[in-house]
């Protein structure tokens, strides 16, 4: 199976997560794509027990084309699953045999993600990211918000022969865009763990291109706009909201949110 990161400019923040990836328990191909960095990234050809390709684009071209350059090869070398990292983001050890599992035996099942801790850049722990886990509840939550954490999804790669791949049409959304392809015409899941932990990046397109990433948000749910589903109205009006809210006042939100459902988690469980 396949691992796709693509990376600009940031050799320390891959070399975290190639350190994280070291420790998987599945044999991985891991397709790096350097979207144009300076200096060009540097990599061995193997850590540990899995292998490191390199495709190098010559100039910047953005992140929706690193991606599709990177599925591109890996469809072509008739891989069956992709999973998803960025940059900078850590892996448990069994993050993959996981998710292969359940979609081996899950065969009509085309995407898994997994719930996602948010850490600061020292390494602490900040939020946990809950995700539905049905596909029912999974597509009701897409109107809302991506119901996928990007970075923690696998996917059956038999899957973008007939959606195609990331669209160029929605900057800084663009796996939102796909996520509602995938729910549209598949069955799709969430695994009830953390299997993921992504730092908060200041440089990340959330942060630096987030009024794009919000313009882009509603387009897309206008276009999949669901009359009968009340998520389609909340939605709209919650990127509108978003729109006008600075980030820090959101993030300080996402905090407690995750510290209130942490709290309501293990209180379900005593």
């Amino acid at each position: 199976m396949s691992v796709l990161i693509p990376v600009y400019n940031a050799p320390y923040d891959l070399a975290k997560s190639l350190a994280s990836l070291a420790q998987a328990t599945t044999p991985l191909d891991i397709v790096v794509v350097d979207d144009g960095s300076r200096p060009p990234l540097q990599l061995p050809e193997q850590i540990g027990r899995h292998r490191l390709i390199l495709l190098r684009k010559q100039t910047n071209a953005g992140i929706e084309e690193a991606l599709n350059t990177g599925l591109r090869y890996i469809l072509r070398q008739g891989y069956e699953f992709v999973a998803r990292l960025d940059a900078g983001d850590l892996c448990t050890p069994d993050r993959f045999a996981k998710q292969l599992n359940f979609l081996q035996h899950n065969p009509e099942v085309m995407l898994v993600g997994s719930h996602v801790e948010h850490l600061d850049t020292q390494g602490k722990s900040v939020f946990v990211q809950y995700v539905p886990l049905s596909t029912q509840a999974i597509r009701r939550q897409m109107h809302l918000n991506s119901s996928f954490v990007h970075p923690a999804v696998m996917i059956r790669c038999s899957a973008f022969h007939r959606l195609g791949l990331y669209s160029y049409n929605y900057p800084a959304a663009e796996d939102y865009e796909l996520f509602f392809r995938f729910v549209k015409h598949y069955p799709v899941s969430n695994l009830n763990e953390v299997l993921t932990r992504k730092e908060i990046n200041p440089n990340s397109i959330s942060l630096t291109k987030r009024k794009k990433q919000l313009y882009s948000r509603l387009r897309i749910q206008l276009k999949y706009f669901e009359p009968a589903f009340k998520e389609s109205y909340i939605g709209i009006l919650k990127t509108l909201i978003l729109y006008l809210t600075p980030y820090s006042l959101i993030l300080r939100l996402k905090q407690f949110l995750g510290i209130f459902k942490k709290k309501m988690r293990e209180q379900e469980s005593l």
